[in-house]
């Protein structure tokens, strides 16, 4: 809409207040109907694609839309009762208002629309043209979508004599002929690109056919849901973290599962990949010690890489697709999801950080959780004539922290530039008034010793805080309440030394082999041998034979490190902390 001209000005200054003047797109004023009693003056539609009502310049209800509109009218039906019909482009919006705003029907591709009465039935119907339709939609007197075409017409109307209507009959038959074909041949689309996502993993090198992990065949699963339609993304603590959310629909437990990631230049990606499941617990989330998914249970597949991956790449961003791998009952499986692209602009762009939107919800949570590491922490709080109950409201006070999602967990995120930036506390109960237990989520340990400074300068409380294997002793009984039991625990010390050399060992039994095979590659006459020479290694050049002799020989010097698993070193007890 153009500028209001002076006299509109001057008329609308009365009926709206003067700061969304010059915010006005278009507007109509109300008819005042004899049956509606509703208190309206004018209708506003705002140019951020707001509808707003006023009387006597107060805002009566107003609704926000997703689209930019351009004009508004008014639209009534047989019982008087009041629509808004908002154009925007291509795009049409019915707005019903009985007690409040409300968005009625919604059309797009709209080429035009206009209310005519061409039935000659007194009554204005409202007929919406839309892009490559030639058959106009016409709204009911309830402004409610019309049924299919050939259920709508009335008996006489519907009489075969008429030839308008054996054609349009008959291309409705055709029409849904179509579809049904359609559909079809996008089933099998479906299936053939998940086949050829398949497919295109057992290019990757080491070839899948070649891989000692093989065992046979993998299939296309069907037991794993996404419950996503596009993975989740966001950077954290300069990683990028990628969130897959799934279900197992099967009864059976899907094992080994991980994502595989596949980038269309060759160049290799490192990343992690985690699996959290959603709690009660403070956090939401927990992690998973192992690598499966029990049935019927949602899961969060976290995928996580470093940003460096960005920075050290000749090229500025990555383009790959993706399947999640399991096995199930022996069998391996795959599930393509939406391909991913990520240039080094989006990592750097502000929307792209996870603390970037204000309130954090459960994935941001969940991309901390992924991108951190966990210390558990003891708090002990010597307490003074003056001081207060400690509680986390105590470090969002004077280590300016925030509360998020429950009443236990904060995290500071005030200034990326600060130490304590990205660290997350939870703080725990021990049953000791005076004694908490907190885990800390830092980005790098030594944020942890920074978070021990900090709370040792900023807040007014005498706290003693160590690690769990620290207790502590009072040297004179002022201070005996604070005590804690000396407890001996047995652990069991391996003796690295041994896996240090089966290493080493192993290391130099397969780089052996591997010399051996790439001179049984160049001895080899066969072409397909011959171009591998250079990009690759055949570790069955040398035949099955002494392939089979290498296994044994790594086998067995594995096999002696296990042996001496078992062997305990030394006795650790709880180290003693004197409080003076």
């Amino acid at each position: 809409m153009s500028e209001l001209r002076e006299n509109v000005r001057q008329v609308l200054v009365k009926l709206v207040p003067a700061s969304v003047i010059n915010d006005i797109a278009c507007f109509v004023f109300y008819d005042n109907h004899p049956k509606d009693e509703k208190k309206i003056d004018v209708t506003i539609c705002t140019k951020k694609g707001e509808v707003k009502e006023y009387y006597q310049r107060d805002l009566v209800d107003n609704i926000k839309l997703d689209i930019r509109p351009t004009q508004i009218r008014i639209l009534r039906n047989n019982n008087c009762e009041l629509y808004y019909l908002v154009e925007a482009n291509e795009n049409i919006i019915i707005l019903s208002r009985k007690s409040t705003l409300k968005v009625h029907v919604k059309l797009s591709d709209v080429e035009r629309c206009d209310i005519n009465d061409n039935s000659c039935r007194g009554q204005a119907s409202l007929r919406v043209f839309c892009k490559g339709d030639a058959i106009p939609i016409t709204f009911t007197d309830s402004y409610e979508k019309p049924h299919e075409l050939s259920e709508s017409f009335s008996p006489a109307e519907s009489d075969e004599s008429y030839p308008i209507i054996s054609q349009l009959k008959r291309k409705l038959i055709e029409a849904k002929y179509s579809v049904k074909c359609n559909e079809k041949t996008y089933k099998d689309l479906l299936n053939m690109r998940q086949t050829v996502a398949y497919s295109a993993y057992k290019k990757i090198n080491p070839n899948i056919d070649d891989a000692l992990s093989k065992e046979e065949s993998k299939e296309i699963a069907s037991a794993l849901k996404m419950t996503m339609e596009a993975p989740w993304i966001k950077v954290y603590n300069n990683k990028i973290v990628i969130v897959l959310n799934v279900e197992n629909l099967s009864n059976e437990t899907l094992e080994d599962v991980h994502i595989i990631l596949h980038s269309a230049s060759n160049q290799a990606i490192e990343y992690t990949t985690k699996l959290f499941t959603p709690t009660d617990y403070l956090l939401h989330w927990e992690e998973r010690a192992t690598q499966t998914i029990q049935g019927h249970i949602n899961t969060a597949i976290v995928v996580v890489i470093d940003v460096d991956e960005l920075k050290s790449r000749v090229v500025s961003n990555i383009h790959f697709n993706g399947v999640v791998y399991y096995m199930k009952m022996g069998k391996e499986h795959v599930v393509p999801f939406s391909d991913v692209h990520i240039s080094s602009m989006d990592a750097l762009a502000e929307e792209f950080d996870v603390f970037s939107s204000g309130e954090l919800d459960t994935n941001s949570l969940l991309a901390v959780l992924a991108a951190t590491e966990k210390t558990d922490l003891i708090l002990r709080h010597i307490n003074q004539p003056n001081d207060g109950r400690l509680t986390l409201d105590t470090f969002c006070e004077y280590l300016y922290m925030d509360k998020v999602l429950s009443g236990n967990v904060a995290i500071h995120k005030k200034s990326p530039y600060h130490v304590l930036n990205g660290v997350m506390i939870v703080l725990h109960g021990t049953g000791n008034s005076n004694c908490y237990s907190m885990s800390v989520y830092s980005r790098t340990p030594s944020q942890v010793l920074a978070l021990i400074h900090y709370i040792h300068d900023a807040v007014p409380y005498t706290i003693i805080i160590t690690t769990l294997n620290y207790k502590l002793t009072a040297k004179d009984n002022t201070l005996s309440e604070y005590n804690e039991d000396i407890l001996e625990s047995t652990q069991k010390l391996h003796n690295y030394q041994n896996y240090i050399n089966s290493i080493t060992t192993r290391s130099k039994i397969a780089l052996k082999y591997l010399d051996e095979s790439l001179l049984k590659m160049n001895e080899s006459k066969n072409p397909i041998v011959q171009s591998k020479v250079g990009s690759e290694i055949d570790i069955f050049a040398g035949g099955e034979p002494a392939y089979l002799e290498f296994k044994k020989r790594m086998r067995e010097e594995a096999s002696k490190v296990l042996e001496m698993e078992n062997e305990i070193i030394d006795v650790v007890s709880s180290e003693e902390m004197c409080v003076d």
